[in-house]
């Protein structure tokens, strides 16, 4: 069933230029389509904090995101298909801020380059037996290609093709890595903390005044990586990320307005590249809410704005993996518009 649900998943992600013969669609939006869209009802605000946006910045244009999310773990959820869950034996706790530059390389793509850090604590200690540990996280380098924006006068979203590569910057400056693992629900899309991870992604988002709707899907191979005993290597099972949300933007003036967003992660009992899956969880998956605000801190005619959100992602369901609460917050810059 994994092996068919990994096939599935792929077959979504890597077939879609299909799209375009079937719907009569080109890959590339004309100027008409952007202008009506442009044109349309867009307020500018921060958006969902997990759900990433399918739309990109315009061509030429910088943002800098600055975010911290933090991990507190409270029990887990142990091979039952439930909400409940019961204590574990360590409490892994963890806070994880990272930047995130973009630049609009053209009015399709968007591209961006992101570095993380860590903190973490334990009750468990590691093989050298720390109890905690701060450094560098992770680095990524992601692409986001839009062949189809939304038209305001039909049902048609906007729709993205989104590629993440991370790299495990955090093994090669010596970070110690959280003992059990730490693949967050929070991430996005999620990948396996001291891993190289590539991750294929497919976006949609729709504004429907004064709500948006947008969602995503995602599938990460992560590279072999190094377990806790020394000269171990650990293969891990392939991820699917999901994500769906509703923004109600309640202020157009000021930005304000609720999130509410909806995130899956599933942890495969295979792998790409065909290898048995040996890790000692050899498959989960959560469930998990986020209910957030957001606020338009400040907006000029240049098109530069500050916007900000803040939220918490509980856990509510799950088999074989921690439960956890994640407290987050976020901050857009958008420089002047070229």
């Amino acid at each position: 069933m994994n092996s068919r649900t990994a096939l599935f998943t792929l077959t979504i992600l890597l077939g879609c230029g299909n799209l375009s013969s079937t719907f009569g669609l080109d890959w590339v939006p004309t100027q008409e389509e952007l202008m009506r869209y442009r044109q349309s009802w867009n307020p500018p605000t921060h958006g969902t904090s997990f759900t990433s946006s399918a739309d990109v910045s315009r061509k030429g244009q910088w943002f800098v995101r600055l975010y911290v999310q933090g991990q507190i773990g409270t029990g887990n959820f142990e091979h039952n298909t439930t909400s409940k869950a019961t204590a574990t034996p360590f409490s892994p706790d963890a806070v994880m801020p990272v930047a995130i530059l973009y630049y609009g390389l053209s009015q399709h793509v968007l591209t961006g380059l992101s570095v993380s850090g860590i903190y973490w604590h334990s009750d468990n200690t590691d093989p050298d037996g720390r109890t905690s540990a701060l450094g560098i996280g992770t680095a990524s380098l992601i692409m986001k290609y839009r062949p189809i924006v939304q038209n305001p006068d039909s049902w048609r979203p906007s729709i993205s093709l989104y590629s993440k590569v991370s790299l495990p910057v955090n093994r090669w400056a010596g970070t110690p890595e959280i003992p059990g693992g730490f693949t967050p629900l929070s991430r996005v899309p999620s990948s396996r903390f001291g891993s190289t991870a590539i991750s294929e992604g497919l976006l949609f988002r729709k504004n429907l005044q004064p709500f948006r709707v947008s969602g995503n899907v995602f599938y990460t191979y992560n590279a072999p990586g190094s377990g806790s005993v020394p000269g171990e290597t650990v293969y891990g099972g392939d991820l699917i990320t999901t994500h769906l949300a509703l923004e109600h933007v309640v202020n157009e003036q000021n930005g304000l307005g609720y999130l509410v967003e909806l995130t899956t992660l599933q942890q495969l009992g295979t792998r790409l590249d065909g290898h048995p899956v040996n890790s000692s969880t050899k498959t989960f998956w959560l469930l998990g809410v986020q209910p957030g605000l957001e606020y338009t801190f400040s907006r000029y005619e240049s098109g530069a704005k500050l916007v900000g959100a803040i939220g918490v992602m509980f856990t509510i369901a799950g088999d074989n993996d921690m439960r956890a609460i994640y407290p987050n917050i976020s901050f857009k810059y958008f420089f002047e518009q070229p």
